[in-house]
């Protein structure tokens, strides 16, 4: 293949800056080779560090800016010295390459070629991008970029416009726009291709398992290596699995470190042999969340359907939502918030089978926990169709107060809450659930 049509074989005649063998060629890794191959619009990495993605996008950029005249490729980072850094292996790679079009402009922040190709390397601001027309956009570490919803509004319509954008970063938790965009991708709502490159895919960290397919194995091997060995104990549980094993968990703060959309949401369709549930929590200027529920006979739990509604009292809801679900759907039992006494009676005055017992909010979320990653391993047993996105984002984010180990309730916590009334409740057994009285 011409060199034109293929930047492996282009960048894999460049040389390299090691941090410790000095210049070397740019033999690429596995995970490089299929980062080039990909001829996605949008791409969305998400990586251990250090595991020489940013080297790759250097390269790839220069090869656009060198085959195709007139283009304009752009950096955006978290800040100055991050944009300089990744201009400067631009130019690191270009020493090795005596056949470049002449430089006409070369400094940290631009290099201007004589086919009038432009390499532009920015930091974060408030403005970034807005004001540059790109025809490739790269942001470097954007779950740690300041601004990042306003510069990823910014530079988003490159690729409607036949441009290509790529989003890399290490994880920095679930409350970032790094994150929303790898879930919404996940969930199918954004049309990313994801890459997710681990510690233990890369030949320095892993010399001797970095090939093998099986994700375990692979990364079993590599906890023996000498690598891992010496800077495993360096890092606390939460940083290591940050920094190197591609984690959004983020924070010991979340309740649910378990839960992951790429393991628990898919597509989960009402099935008419199986019981059906409803799991309850009341609200009104703050949501009343209906969740509905189904149970498989291996006591796999199913949310196949949620119902947010504000600004509606539950008599109307009970009416013109539940009633009509709980009808369709056969709901077998509907676990309330114990709290919402009236609420319950007006659910019963219309036929619901409403249904509540006390727990402590701690109990609850053990319950569901125990569901998203069972205690003695094997599959996830908590499944959630991918149509429940408000209850999707707040199982992402439900996070205990700070510096405490209360859950924080001046959040988004409705579905959660719905969710957990819902297995406090059902583990005790439909017709064992003792009915709350209405009155002391």
């Amino acid at each position: 293949m011409a060199e034109t049509e293929d930047p492996a074989a282009y960048l894999g005649r460049r040389r390299i800056l090691h941090p410790t063998r000095g210049k070397v060629p740019f033999a690429l890794y596995p995970y490089q080779h299929a980062l080039l191959a990909s001829r996605a619009p949008q791409r969305i990495i998400v990586k251990a560090r250090q595991v020489g993605v940013s080297q790759l996008v250097a390269g790839e950029a220069l090869f656009l800016a060198k085959h195709f005249d007139g283009v304009t490729v752009l950096f955006v980072s978290r800040n100055l010295p991050a944009a300089q850094h990744l201009q400067r292996m631009v130019y690191r790679l270009m020493d090795s390459d005596v056949n470049l079009p002449p430089v006409v402009r070369r400094n940290d922040a631009e290099l201007v070629l004589g086919n009038d190709s432009v390499i532009r390397s920015l930091p974060a601001t408030e403005d970034t991008g807005r004001t540059f027309a790109a025809t490739a956009v790269y942001l470097d570490e954007f779950a740690h970029m300041p601004w990042a919803d306003r510069i990823y509004q910014a530079v988003a319509p490159c690729a409607a416009r036949g441009g290509r954008l790529t989003i890399v970063s290490t994880p920095y938790g679930k409350a970032n726009a790094f994150y929303r965009l790898w879930q919404e991708s996940v969930l199918g709502r954004r049309s990313f291709a994801r890459f997710r490159i681990h510690w233990a895919e890369c030949p320095e960290y892993n010399p001797e398992g970095f090939h093998l397919a099986d994700p375990e194995a692979r990364r079993r091997l590599g906890e023996h290596s000498q690598w891992c060995r010496a800077q495993r104990p360096r890092f606390t549980d939460e940083q290591w699995a940050q920094e190197y094993e591609c984690d959004f968990a983020g924070s010991s703060a979340l309740v649910y470190r378990e839960f992951d959309p790429e393991v628990h949401v898919g597509e989960f369709r009402y099935n008419l042999e199986w019981p059906t549930f409803a799991g309850q929590d009341f609200g009104y200027v703050n949501p009343s969340v209906a969740l509905l529920i189904q149970v498989s006979p291996s006591e796999e739990v199913f949310v196949i359907r949620e119902h947010y509604h504000t600004n509606r009292s539950v008599s109307e809801l009970a009416r013109e939502v539940y009633r009509p679900a709980c009808s369709r759907h056969e709901v077998g039992a509907w676990y309330c918030d114990p709290s919402g006494r009236s609420e319950i009676a007006e659910l019963r005055a219309v036929g619901i089978p409403a249904v509540a017992r006390r727990s402590t909010v701690e109990e609850g979320v053990l319950a569901v926990r125990k569901l998203l990653r069972p205690p003695v391993g094997g599959r996830p047993r908590l499944h959630i169709d991918r149509r429940c996105v408000r209850l999707i984002a707040e199982m992402s984010t439900y996070a205990y107060r700070e510096g405490t180990d209360r859950v924080d309730k001046n959040q988004s916590d409705h579905g959660p809450d719905a969710l957990r009334y819902f297995v406090v409740n059902h583990w005790r057994g439909a017709v064992a659930s003792e009915p709350l009285a209405l009155r002391e």
